[in-house]
């Protein structure tokens, strides 16, 4: 896996994302969670527990 973007906003969530680099392709991936997909904002997370 290699980084190939300084972090970036997310269009959907804006947390930061950075273009990470596999033997299989390229994909936008969230900082922290290392995810494509978004997390849902803290307060919900909490409420739904």
């Amino acid at each position: 896996m290699a980084i190939d973007s300084t972090p970036q906003p997310c269009p959907r969530c804006v947390r930061p994302t950075v273009l990470v680099s596999y033997p299989w392709g390229r994909q936008w991936l969230h900082l922290g969670t290392w995810r494509p997909q978004c997390e849902a904002p803290l307060a919900v997370r909490r409420s739904g527990t």
